[in-house]
Parts: structure tokens; C-alpha cells; sequence
């Protein structure tokens, strides 16, 4: 809504329906509006809205003093973050609307070049990473592995990158080739990025009581959101779609299934959206492919190996998704396992490069094309992708709306029991000891916790 508004301001200003002095008074309103928001939520403003709000009013400044266009002063952190975040010069150059050479000269006055921007890790070092994040994501091929390289500050280049993989796992990157020369590329059209969001919930882990929730946008394939949590409520899921919100802003519409965990989503763009116009669209779980494919995905890279964790729990009598006790536990444990692992992927998903966009990324495709004209209607098929993959939940048929019952303890914990809890944010190897630890605590009699508590 904010770049509609500043888009309708761009044009009055162009046809001279108001003024550069009140355009700069409205400006200003901005960003103080913005600053105030920050602080309140607590979530940053994009330092590249601020710099480009900034070059505006001193754009504006320079008309009102009768000076013409001003020089460009892009700052130069901004630019340096769009190298880090793998975009080109004549990239960044298409952003601001300027030359090559404006950018190079940007760069050339403060010592910058392409190359500084990535690591000097040695053959070694970078074999020895790779390794280290190809132990959590074993099917991980070059692009998503530089993109995951890339989550954690590490601007490496593709050749080294491939090379080191070659090295580490020369198996299993020739059997990635040979799929990837197979694989049929599918086709998918929305006009821009905010155009049309597919949002859904995925149950792979739901017979641990675990759900991810996850938005991606169609046009650029950039994950706005991907949560995990132990529930199925529909409070979740808006908690989850809005933050995706105040960082992306607000999506043109939205395809679902007609699960009621969906419904405060659907409430929530009607309203903001408006009615008669499909803000929020819903439909059979075939017909959402486009975050049907990410899930594919996101359970090779993330959830396939909790999956195979759980299991073998319970096969070695660990762990029983009866008892809730045990579910208690294993929530305490690994939830924060589970959302730092789907956070990782989820940065570096939207740094990889897409064989489909030139190589480009869904955070480079979202960035670079968000001015294009999105339809007032649309008809009841847009944004499906009749070719693409079916989604199935676990039980063999099409998800609908699955109830998740809440963990119920046969006692009540305190602030005092939840206080002695071992910590759980430990490295994903401990997690285990940190389950069996919470379960033994809550199999003690309340007495032995109380006298433990007053012997310490």
C-alpha cells in the first residue's frame, strides 16, 4: 500500500498536481511515520527505502532551490550490500536508474572492487564449511550450497564453490548433474513480485505434532515466510503471513487451499485488499504448486533428517507420540532446532541462483522487479500451474484442515519448573541429551523437585 501511494505521489508530482515543497512536507511525514513504527515493533527499516526516501527529498531540495537534477549520491553501503547480496553493477545501476559508471565511480572512490567483496577463505577452510554444512543438507548442490555459504556472510565464488563439492561428495554431485539434465522445467506466469503469495502448511512431522507453515511469492519465488510450530490455528498462521507483510509489504493476493487454518489470512486481505476481486484466492491443494515444489525442498534439506531423528527414537523406545510427556519434550527441544534450521534455508534459498531467471535470485528478481502493472480482476485460474507437482499429505490424500491438540501435562509447570528446564538452544547434536534431560525432569515426583530446588 505504501509503494502504491508513493508510486500515485511520483505521478502527481510528474503531472504537476502538487507541489515539490508539499511532495518533500509528505515525505518527511514518512519517514518519521517509519522511525515511529520501528520503534514501536522493533523491526528495522530496509536501509535501501530509507536511502532511497533520503535521495528524494534531496532531489527535491535542489528543484525548489531552482538547481535542476542533482548529482546522484547513491551511499555507498547500500551498494556494497547489493554486491554481498550477489547483484551486479549493472544491476544496482537498473535499481537507481543510473549509469554503469555512476556505480563504478561510486565504488573506485571508496577502494571497492568486485572482487574485495568475497571471502579469502583458503582451499582448506572452505572445504572444511562445506562439509560442515553439508553434514545438515546432504543433497545440496552448488547454487544452494553457495546461497547457504552466503546466509552465513560468506561471499564465495561458483567455480570454487563447485570445485570443493567435487571434492567433498564426487558421487553425489555427478548423480545431481544427471537429474538436473533430466529434470523438465515447468511454466508459471504472474505479472510481478507481490503479485500473487501461495501460502499452505506442510505435515511432514505432524505425528510429532510438529507443522511448518510457509509463504512464497510466485513471481520471483522468494520465501516471505517459513515457521514452524505446534499447532494448526489460524491466529498462527496470520501471526506468521503479517510479519512476512511488514518485511515484503502487502501481496496484490493470495492462493490457499481451503483449510481453516486459513481463514484469518483470507479475513485480513479482504480487508486490506478489498472485495470482489479475488484479494484471497482458494482452491484445491493440486493447484498450488508453486509452494507444492518448495516443500519438496524444504523436507530434502530440513525436515528429512528430524524425520529420521523421530523415528529412530522411537524405534529404540525413546520416544512415544502417545505420551505427552514425551511430546513436551521433544517440543522443548528441538522446536528452536526446527526454526533455526528452516531459517538458515530459508536465507539462503533466496540467495541461490535460478536456473529458469538467468541465474539470478528470487531476492534479486523481488528487488529488481516490483514496478510492473498488476491486473484489477483476474480470472479463477491465475497463479495455477497446471503441469506442476500434486501436493499430498502424509495419510495419501489432498490436505485439508488438520486439527493439532495442544501437548496436555498430567501437572501443571510453573515458572519455577519451566525456570529449571535445561536450556535448549545448544548445537543440534546435543538437542538429544537436552530431550532426554527435560523428559527425566518431568517424570520426577513434584516433592524431589521442590527439595532439589531448595538444596540448591
Amino acid at each position: 500500500m505504501c509503494a502504491d501511494y508513493l508510486l500515485e505521489l511520483a505521478s502527481q508530482l510528474e503531472f504537476e498536481t502538487v507541489s515539490a515543497c508539499d511532495t518533500r512536507d509528505i515525505l518527511e511525514q514518512l519517514l518519521e511515520s517509519l522511525a515511529e513504527h520501528s520503534a514501536v515493533t522493533d523491526i528495522p527499516v530496509d536501509e535501501v527505502v530509507l536511502a532511497n526516501l533520503h535521495l528524494a527529498l534531496h532531489q527535491l531540495d535542489a528543484i525548489a532551490r531552482g538547481r535542476g537534477r542533482p548529482a546522484i549520491n547513491i551511499p555507498f553501503h547500500v551498494i556494497e550490500g547489493y554486491l554481498l547480496h550477489g547483484f551486479n553493477v549493472k544491476e544496482i545501476s537498473e535499481l537507481f536508474g543510473v549509469t554503469r559508471q555512476t556505480i563504478h565511480r561510486r565504488m573506485n572512490d571508496n577502494g571497492l572492487r568486485k572482487s574485495d567483496v568475497y571471502s579469502a577463505l583458503t582451499q582448506e577452510e572452505l572445504d572444511a564449511v562445506i562439509g560442515e554444512i553439508q553434514q545438515s543438507h546432504p543433497h545440496t548442490g552448488y547454487r544452494m550450497m553457495k546461497s547457504f555459504l552466503q546466509a552465513r556472510g560468506l561471499l564465495v565464488q561458483t567455480t570454487r564453490v563447485r570445485d570443493s563439492l567435487r571434492r567433498i561428495d564426487p558421487i553425489g554431485t555427478e548423480v545431481r548433474a544427471l537429474a538436473n539434465r533430466t529434470l523438465r522445467r515447468r511454466q508459471y506466469s504472474v505479472p510481478a513480485p507481490n503479485a500473487m503469495w501461495h501460502i499452505d502448511g506442510n505435515h511432514k512431522l505432524i505425528r510429532w505434532r510438529f507443522l511448518v507453515h510457509g509463504g512464497i511469492d510466485g513471481f520471483s519465488r522468494l520465501i516471505v515466510y517459513l515457521s514452524a510450530a505446534t499447532n494448526n490455528r489460524a491466529a498462527t498462521v496470520l501471526e506468521a503471513f503479517i510479519g512476512a507483510v511488514n518485511k515484503y509489504g502487502l501481496p496484490s493476493r493470495v492462493r490457499s487451499d481451503k483449510g481453516g487454518e486459513n481463514m484469518e489470512v483470507a479475513q485480513f486481505m479482504v480487508e486490506s485488499r478489498g472485495e470482489n476481486r479475488d484479494s484471497h484466492i482458494t482452491g484445491r491443494s493440486v493447484h498450488n504448486q508453486r509452494i507444492e515444489r518448495l516443500w519438496r525442498d524444504v523436507y530434502i534439506q530440513v525436515l528429512d533428517q528430524f524425520h529420521i531423528l523421530f523415528s529412530n527414537l522411537e524405534r529404540e523406545g525413546m520416544l512415544n507420540p502417545d505420551d505427552e510427556g514425551h511430546l513436551f519434550a521433544l517440543h522443548w527441544a528441538f522446536l528452536p532446532q526446527l526454526r533455526r534450521q528452516l531459517a538458515f534455508f530459508m536465507d539462503a534459498w533466496n540467495l541461490h541462483g535460478l536456473r529458469t531467471a538467468g541465474s539470478q535470485s528470487p531476492y534479486q528478481l523481488w528487488a529488481s522487479s516490483r514496478h510492473h502493472e498488476d491486473p484489477d480482476q483476474v480470472e479463477a485460474d491465475y497463479g495455477i500451474d497446471w503441469e506442476g507437482p500434486y501436493g499430498f499429505d502424509d495419510l495419501g490424500h489432498q490436505a485439508g484442515q488438520v486439527e493439532v491438540p495442544q501437548v496436555q501435562l498430567q501437572r501443571h509447570l510453573t515458572e519455577e519448573d519451566m525456570a529449571r528446564l535445561p536450556d535448549p538452544n545448544v548445537h543440534f547434536m546435543d538437542a538429544i541429551d537436552i530431550y532426554k534431560a527435560t523428559l527425566q525432569q518431568l517424570m520426577q515426583p513434584r516433592s524431589e523437585v521442590d527439595e532439589g530446588g531448595s538444596d540448591a
